[in-house]
């Protein structure tokens, strides 16, 4: 970038906090990263920012299709030593290896009772009797059911209102909020989207010294120049909405695709952007299966040190593109083996008695990181301590656990296989606004600020490329500043 400053003074004439008000975006085209982006970075600024890892990706079982059959890993099994080599790298499971299992079938199995109406404490375990963990399928958790139920499948079935919902939702992932929005504004529309009437509902909630994000999954909150996190979030609502993420997602060949690009949007990190991705597939927007794609999460990555050993992990890691996705997908593919070797009666997922999926399995192995705090506080990690306790007196009973509707589409049944695995991740730079121009002998170049970064990292942009990138705000500017 050419060392050009700008006038300080001209720059203080404009509202660096303001945002432009909500514009038409493009109608969507067919599925190619280099058109997705609404706004392309510089080569310098690309190269900054960006990095590649390797997908997981595997094919969908039917129901007539075992686990066993869709799960693909290369693994051998050492019965004299009790080592696995899994993708070349000899593993020896710890004393937590079995008790992922029998966490996991014990955890499935306090979520049977309890909705059978059977009473508390509804297990022997006193670990599980004292603190609480989530259930052992991801889609049984509260909030996953709050999701289905309430947002997903109730109100309109168009799929951008579909996103909106679930987007909005995910932002604060605390029911009590999504309750408080609808009930001040009625039915949440994107259609009758305002952000100042969410922003006016969410400020007085705060001035209540009411909490409006639930203490897991904090998504960090973009910069868009505002002071509280909500605003952001608002605006970074947006920024999704009016890049047709519904229609990206409709037509998304493959999952690492739609994971390329929600990770490419500011504040997006690995494991925010999965999360996400797990509450659209309930939707039939996304029409991929949990088996499709995983990626670990802190928690899990904990887990896995814990049963296999931090030094074995880590050689992998190094030398394995997504190591800890390949121990997953093991870990799947044997688990009926492993309930069966162990003697445990694990119940499975709904009438079709469904295994564990690869985003359970992610699940699950941070719940057993927590329980291992306790049961085998011996095998160390980075927390020591379980801080929520479970108290059976407030538990209420519950019935039939509620399956999205979408998991039988017939899409979910093929193989999603993409054949390029590779993952390149390039962080999105979508034009805020220009703050200035200037001429020179190269050309017309802009000072550009971007949306969802801070004002020290706007750059000069020459015209003929941002005109590409973001013709109609290059409009504007020339017009305002009766250029030519």
């Amino acid at each position: 970038m050419p060392a050009i400053r700008t006038n300080d003074d001209q720059l203080e004439t404009q509202d660096r906090r303001s945002l432009p008000s909500r514009r038409t975006t493009r109608a969507h085209k067919p599925w190619n990263k280099n058109e997705m982006l609404a706004a392309r970075p510089s080569p310098s600024k690309t190269r900054r920012d960006s990095s590649e890892t390797s997908s997981t990706l595997t094919s969908l079982p039917s129901t007539e299709e075992s686990i066993d059959d869709a799960v693909d890993v290369d693994f051998a099994q050492d019965a004299s030593s009790g080592s696995i080599t899994i993708c070349g790298i000899e593993l020896r499971p710890s004393i937590a290896f079995d008790t992922f299992w029998r966490f996991s079938a014990e955890r499935k199995a306090i979520d049977d009772r309890r909705r059978a109406g059977l009473p508390a404490p509804w297990t022997d375990d006193p670990i599980l009797q004292k603190y609480f963990f989530c259930n052992t399928y991801r889609v049984l958790d509260k909030g996953c059911q709050f999701i289905i139920g309430e947002v997903i499948e109730k109100g309109s079935q168009d799929p951008e209102e579909v996103v909106f919902r679930v987007i909005l939702f995910n932002l604060f992932t605390k029911i009590e909020t999504w309750e408080l929005l609808y009930q001040e504004l009625g039915p949440l529309t994107w259609k009758d989207y305002n952000r100042e009437k969410y922003a006016a509902v969410l400020a007085k909630a705060l001035k209540d010294e009411i909490t409006l994000y639930t203490g897991a999954f904090i998504k960090p909150a973009p910069h868009f120049g505002f002071r509280q996190n909500y605003l952001n979030h608002l605006c970074f609502l947006e920024c999704l909405m009016e890049n047709q993420l519904a229609s990206r997602l409709l037509i998304a060949p493959y999952m690492a695709d739609v994971y390329e690009h929600l990770i490419s949007f500011p504040s997006m990190g690995p494991f925010s952007t999965y999360q996400l991705m797990l509450c659209l597939s309930y939707t039939k927007v996304l029409n991929f299966h949990e088996n499709d794609f995983v990626i670990s999460g802190p928690g899990s990555i904990s887990g896995l040190n814990k049963i296999f050993g931090r030094a074995h992990m880590e050689k992998g890691r190094s030398h394995i593109p997504q190591f800890d996705a390949e121990v997953m997908k093991y870990l799947a593919k044997t688990q009926n083996i492993h309930f069966h070797r162990l003697g445990l009666d694990f119940s499975g997922l709904g009438t079709k008695k469904l295994p564990m999926s690869l985003a359970d399995i992610e699940h699950t192995l941070c719940e057993v990181d927590k329980y291992c705090r306790v049961a085998h506080s011996g095998l160390k990690g980075k927390r020591t301590n379980i801080s929520r306790n479970f108290s059976a007196s407030n538990a209420k009973s519950y019935g039939p656990p509620i399956i999205p509707k979408a998991w039988s589409h017939p899409a979910r049944r093929l193989a999603r296989i993409r054949p390029e695995k590779k993952l390149v991740v390039e962080k999105r730079y979508v034009v805020s606004r220009i703050g200035d121009h200037c001429d020179g002998p190269n050309g017309r170049q802009f000072f550009v600020f971007w949306e969802g970064y801070p004002d020290s990292d706007a750059t000069w942009e020459f015209e003929s490329s941002l005109k590409d990138d973001a013709p109609v705000i290059v409009a504007e500017y020339l017009s305002a500043k009766n250029l030519n």
